[in-house]
Order: structure tokens, then sequence, then C-alpha cells
């Protein structure tokens, strides 16, 4: 930033003592805070990521650690049950590490990165989103520009947008690389072999050419424009039905906001993908300079319908969403939630898998070849992997450069003089409220007052709904004595359980279905359902497939985002990560803890996407309908049992176990602000908690932490469900899943701990979570490992923390306390 930019920028993030050249100390102390992981490069497996990832960022060998990278799986597998042990998964600490440690000078991990990027295209879209996002650090409307960051940022996509020419970048561009080696001699490539139209087979695997249709489908091409709604919505849907899927021809997407003279006319499939993701996010910023603002949010997604299909995909894992194409956007189903400063929307997009059209019922085939470990190492520099259409280079994996690395050093020293690293004051200016609990609120609200051809997306969604204190809290606490009595024979009876039965838990909990609840007619229970949770999302899918002419697609489906900017989505992102590391630490250890959580990746400074969870309502939702229409509810007890009546037991279950879950989450990463607004129950049984703007070490308050001395939110109104603090669920097993949980997280802590030192020693303060700086580190790991002697010691341990959160009066009031300024039911 040059002094003309300082002056004008009244927030500057100037240092007030700093040296020219220095750079911030969390650079400087990484060796220092992860100098507890042994340097030793000897006997590491290629599956051990994180060793190796730990391994770059403290070994001065960075050659070892590089030629270590290149021996790991690139891509995730997705019949490992989400367990992810794939380099992309890691893509936020592999840059975090090339841009602030190494400050982009490294040659050698820069070859590595793009040759990764260059075999597997969504690793390539994901490590330029990384960048991007990096490429400025925001922090209430401060700006301090990498510019050195935004030159790479945008050589990169120039050397990607020339790799991947003449290419349909969705699933079959991965197929083609293990395509060779199955036909040898695995039992895939004699499955493959036996397929059908070989020849055709060979060209989907190989990525081939767009296909171009015979005649130009006009339905196709009109559907969701507001031609479509002028001259073709009240046709039959028998009349525009697109019954042969080679009709459908996947060009690259052309941006309705910049003009392309700058990017090749044809062929440029790197650029789609990005083209489309900016008119996305770049409608947000459209919108705050509108009045009205659903009208014409509609208008502009009907444009961006204009340029689908499209060789475009949503870059999430889960469900394997990203190996669909984007057919359509459904604008009407999008709702706008403005605030003062921004304006997010919600966004339902018809997608389908082109590949597996032809051949369905081969999709578990297609499945376990996109599963199979992509390695750098493994990739031949030869014609094999390259597209088609690409010009060969003699270096392949070297970025053709427009400045040097001292050009680069010397842009990085400057621009840090312009971050303030340990001196945001990130409570000084928190918004009213910038979570995405808005979205489940507000789309209820909107669904109930629409037509159902007009209504949002709404999610079948379940609240808690809190009441006054229960009395059975004080008398567990007095009773904590006895529990350390018994401790030893208690935690004798834990180790031998390996897991909690699931026939166990149903004979134990069947008792609570005699008398509790009430009994609802058929029709009681239809309008509730319709009130309280709106239109079910398989309903909703039916309803919209039913008008699109893509009904006829074998793999046709929904999905649901939510499109953010004005707000800084890395750490939103980071958590997500953390939670689900937490999950596969459960799932390692076969514990019956369940955390249902949501994907965000941040596509830029400060804009992003979010997985709009389904089926599930927030707690301030649906007490503000039990209040005011469905009063026969006495607590929200009383209508969980009610509404789960038919399967109470399973309902129950998920309670409890996600429950644990999350209360396990909420301690170790400190998660606060956990008011009724962020926390979600969906039509299963689970809670789900959203918006993570706080947590490991900033707090809400402005000064008055109410969740401060908290270890996690358990109100009594949680355990009444349970059957009160006495009841069998509470004892016997939220205490117990609480404390096999807590035990599974302290047997896996490095996984958690290496995540945040590693994000730490880059971001530094920067992210509001390491507000503390090191001493959020220390403090995260002193919870992982109390001062306790023995397993006897901890149980007791892990029960005083379960009875300090218990009702806990600061948890109380700060739901009082949001009840007042935000007006969220407690």
């Amino acid at each position: 930033m040059q002094k003309s930019d300082q002056s004008k920028n009244s927030g500057c993030l100037c240092f007030g003592k700093k040296q020219k050249g220095e750079f911030p100390k969390t650079f400087k102390k990484s060796a220092k805070i992860l100098k507890k992981y042994k340097d030793n490069s000897l006997d590491i497996s290629d599956d051990a990521i994180l060793e190796v990832m730990i391994r770059l960022y403290i070994s001065e060998n960075k050659s070892k650690a590089i030629e270590m990278l290149q021996r790991c799986r690139i891509n995730p597998n997705f019949e490992a049950n989400l367990i992810r042990n794939d380099l992309e998964y890691f893509i936020p600490q592999l840059i975090n590490f090339l841009v602030f440690h190494q400050q982009l000078s490294d040659e050698r991990l820069i070859q590595f990165i793009t040759k990764a990027s260059q075999i597997d295209f969504f690793f390539a879209h994901l490590v330029y989103f990384q960048l991007k996002s990096l490429s400025q650090i925001v922090a209430h409307n401060n700006r301090v520009e990498l510019k050195i960051v935004q030159k790479f940022v945008q050589e990169f996509e120039e050397k990607m947008t020339s790799n991947y020419q003449g290419n349909l970048l969705i699933a079959t561009q991965i197929l083609k690389i293990h395509l060779d080696d199955s036909l040898k001699s695995s039992t895939l490539g004699k499955s493959i072999t036996s397929l059908s139209n070989k020849k055709i087979k060979q060209e989907v695997y190989q990525g081939s050419i767009r296909i171009k249709s015979l005649k130009q489908n006009e339905v196709i091409q009109l559907y969701g424009t507001n031609e479509w709604e002028q001259n073709m919505s009240n046709k039959s849907p028998s009349q525009y039905i697109v019954r042969n899927h080679e009709e459908i021809e996947l060009e690259d997407y052309t941006s309705i906001f910049e003009s392309n003279e700058n990017i090749l006319p044809l062929d440029t499939a790197f650029q789609s993908n990005l083209n489309f993701w900016y008119d996305i996010t770049k409608i947000c910023d459209e919108l705050s300079k509108s009045n009205s603002k659903t009208q014409y949010l509609h208008s502009l997604l009907n444009k961006i319908n204009a340029n689908l299909p499209a060789a475009v995909y949503v870059p999430f894992v889960k469900n394997q969403i990203r190996n669909y194409a984007v057919l359509n956007i459904v604008s009407k189903e999008s709702r706008v939630f403005s605030t003062k400063m921004r304006s997010p929307y919600s966004l339902t997009l018809e997608i389908y898998r082109p590949e597996i059209e032809g051949d369905y019922n081969e999709q578990q085939l297609f499945d376990k070849q996109l599963s199979l470990a992509i390695k750098t190492n493994m990739i031949k520099n030869d014609g094999n992997i390259k597209s088609q259409y690409i010009i060969q280079e003699q270096q392949t994996t070297q970025m053709n450069r427009t400045y040097s690395l001292a050009d680069a050093q010397n842009s990085f020293n400057n621009e840090f003089q312009n971050i303030k690293f340990n001196q945001f004051n990130y409570q000084n200016n928190e918004p009213e409220s910038s979570g995405i609990g808005l979205f489940y609120n507000y789309r209820q609200t909107n669904n109930i007052n629409q037509d159902s051809d007009q209504g949002d997306e709404m999610i079948d969604q379940q609240m808690i709904i809190q009441q006054p204190s229960f009395s059975n809290a004080t008398d567990d606490q007095s009773s904590n004595k006895g529990v350390e009595q018994n401790t030893d024979q208690q935690v004798s009876k834990l180790e031998d359980q390996s897991k909690l039965e699931i026939s166990s838990f149903n004979s134990r909990v069947s008792y609570l279905q005699d008398g509790k609840g009430l009994v609802l007619s058929q029709e009681e229970y239809i309008e509730i359902k319709q009130a309280i949770f709106g239109e079910n999302s398989l309903a909703q899918q039916e309803r919209i497939k039913k008008q699109s002419p893509f009904q006829a697609l074998k793999s046709w489906k929904l999905v649901h985002l939510i499109i953010k900017t004005g707000d800084n989505l890395k750490q939103e992102q980071f958590a997500l990560q953390l939670i689900c590391q937490f999950d596969q630490i459960f799932k390692k250890e076969g514990l019956p803890l369940k955390l249902r959580y949501y994907e965000v990746l941040s596509l830029g400074p400060d804009s992003g996407m979010i997985e709009m969870i389904k089926n599930a309502t927030t707690i301030d939702s649906l007490q503000k309908n039990l209040q005011k229409k469905f009063t026969q509810f006495s607590d929200f007890s009383d209508f969980f049992r009610s509404f789960f009546r038919n399967n109470i037991e399973q309902a129950l279950q998920n309670y409890v176990q996600s429950l644990a879950a999350y209360c396990l989450v909420c301690y170790f990463l400190q998660v606060k602000d956990r008011h009724n607004g962020n926390i979600l129950l969906d039509d299963e049984g689970h809670l789900i908690h959203i918006d993570f703007g706080f947590f490991l070490s900033i707090a809400p308050g402005k000064g008055m932490e109410f969740e401060g001395k908290v270890p996690f939110k358990l109100l009594s109104d949680y355990i009444k469900v349970l059957g009160g603090v006495k009841g069998t669920l509470f004892q016997d097993h939220f205490r117990k899943l609480f404390y096999k949980g807590f035990k599974a997280c302290q047997k896996h802590q490095n996984e958690i701990l290496l995540l945040v030192e590693m994000m730490y020693t880059g971001h530094g303060t920067t992210l509001p979570c390491f507000q503390k700086g090191e001493v959020a580190l220390k403090e995260l790991e002193n919870r992982f490992n109390p001062r306790v002697a023995s397993d006897a010691e901890l149980f007791v341990y892990v029960q005083g923390l379960i009875n300090k959160s218990l009702d806990n009066w600061r948890a109380r009031w700060y739901d009082k306390f949001q009840y007042f300024a935000q007006g969220i039911f407690y």
C-alpha cells in the first residue's frame, strides 16, 4: 500500500513500532510453537498427511518434506465414510505456509502445488480460491492488499486456464487418469472392459471434447430466463421435457458482469467456474444498490440462466456434489436477507451428473474410479495427463513469473508493515447480527406468507424452547461427592463398553413414550409440521422437478446454498474444518457421537458460499411459533415427545448423541454466541450448531462476556427432553458419551492442535479467533490435558464440567441479553 493510500485510510493497520523488513511475530515464533513435534522424516507412511504437513512447517530440509508431499493422495476418497486423508483437505494450511511462511519464495513448493493443480482441477480451483482469499487482509472495513499475492493469483489463473483448455471440467476429467492402469490388471479394469460401447467409455474417461448437439434445443436455451417466464411458463411440462441427455450442451460460462476481452474465447474451462462464482457473489454487491432486492435478485439470476447449463460445479465434497454440473438456477426459490450493510441471499440450483446419464447402473463403478488415489509422483509428464488441445510446454510445472523472488520479498516486507497483527480490537465493532441463523428464521416467515410455488426453500426443522430453571440441576451438583466415591467402579464399567448398543438404548428409553406428550391427529400433525417446519425438502424437490424440463434426467437433484459478501468467511471455513476433524475422531473411535455440520468455502477476501442445512430450524424460530400459535405444548420437551411420538426412540437417540458431540466441540473450541438463533434441531432430532464467529479466544459482549466462564451451554430445557438430570438418558447416556468423547479427543488431540497451530503461525491475529495470540493455543492444549492422574480423576473432572454447565446463570443471562437486544426468544 502506498503512502497516499495510507493517508486516505482512517482505519490504517500500521504498526506503531515496526522496523522496515521485519515480519510479524507469529511467523518468527512458528519454530517455537511447533517445536514439540519432532522433526523426524523417517518412517512416515504415505497416508500420514498431517505428519507430512508438520514436517513442511518445521523441517529445515524443505526438499525432503516436498518429496514426501509428492507421495500423498491429492483427492478425497468418497468410499472412506468422509474420513479425510487427502492433501486437498489441508489446502488452507498448505497455502497458509506458502504465503505467510515462505512469502511465495519457495520455487519447489510452488512447482508441487502447480503440478498437483494441473492433474486435478478440483484441487486447482480450491488452491485458487484460497490464494484469492489471502490476497487481502480484512478486518472491520480495514483492508490491506497483498499485491504480490494478487499477482501470483493472476498468474496461477492464467496457467490453469491454459492447462485445462479443451476439457470438460466435470468428473470425467478426473476419471481419465486411472484408465490405463485399471485396464491392465485390476478388477475395476475388467468391469470397465465389460461395459458396452467401450470406445465411448474411453472417450468419457479421457475427459473428451464437448459433445455438440445435433440441433439447438430451444427449451434448454430459454429455461430459467425472463423470456421463459413470458412465453413458456404456462405450458404443460410434457411439452418441453428434455428426454435425451445428449441434447444438453455444456459450454463454458461467460460472466454477465465482466467483459472477457483478456480471456480466450473458446475452451477456457478453468475460467468458466471462476466466472460463474464471481457472478454469484457479485450479485450481493449489486443488491445493496437496489430497493426492490428480491425482484432484482430474480432478474439477475435469470440473466445468469441464459448462460446455463454450463461446465460449472459446486466445489463441495459431501454427497459428491462437486461431480455434478449446474443446469439451472431456480430463481423463484431465492430470497434476500438484508442487513444494514449487506445483502446475502439463498440459492437453489438444479444439477446433474453427465457421465452417468448414459449408464446410470454403473454409478458405483464411476464412484470407485473417482476414489482411486491421485498422487503427483504417479503422473508422468507426457501427453496422457494433458488436455486434448493444450499447447505442449517444456516445463509443465514452472510458473511464468513476471516478478523476481526479490520483488516478492520486498513486497511482503512493505505490505506487512500495514498489518497490525496483535492489536485488532474485534470487540468494538460487532455487528448486530452477522449469523446465518437469520436465513432460517426469515425463511420460515417468508414460507408461511408465500404461496407454495414462490415460497422459500423452507427446511423441515425443529427447535428447542427454553424454559425456566429446572430445580434438579442443583440436586445433581450437590451429589458430586457421591459421584467421586463411586468413580472407580463407574470408570471400569465404562471402559468395558466399546460402544453404546442401540438395542440397549431403546430398551431404556421406551418407557418415556407412556404418558408423555400429546397424541396428535394426522390433521394436527400436518398443520404443525407445515407451520413450523415449512415445506419438506423432498416435497420441494418434487415440486420443482415436476416443472423442470430436466425432470427426465436420472441424476437430477437440487443443491441449496447461502451466498455472502462483506464477511470474512476464512474463519468460518476454519471452524468447520476443525468440527469436521472432531467428527472424524469420533468415527475413528467408533463412538455414536453425531456431528451434522455444513460446508463453507471462502471464495475471496470477503465473500463465499455456505451449505444450507435442510430440514432444520432455529430454536428461536420454533419457540416463537410455540408461544404464539401452538400453545397446547407446555414446553419444548412436550413438543418433542408429541411431534416425534411415532419415532421417539430414534429421535431421542439422535438428540442425546448430537447434544453430547456439540457440547464437546463447544468446550474444546470455546464456541460462544450460543444463543437460540445459532442452534438448530432437524427433523430427525439432531442438534446442530451454526455461525462460528466467536471461538477459541474471542466472545461477544463488549465487556459483558456472559458466557466467559461457562464450559459449554447446557440448559435444563435441553436435559428435560432426556427425562431431567436424574433421568436414565442423561445419567447413563449423556454423561458416559461425553466422557468417552472427551477421552477420544484427548487421544487424537494433535489432529486438532496441529491444524490450529499451523493456521496461527501464518495468519496470526488477523483471524479474530486468535485475538489472544499464543495464550489461545496454550488454553486449547490445557483443555485437552487437565491435571489429573488417572482415568478415575478424569471421570470426576469431566462430570464437574457438566455440572458447572448445567443451567449456568451466565448462559441464562446471555439468552436474556439476546432477547432484549435482538428479539431472540429464550
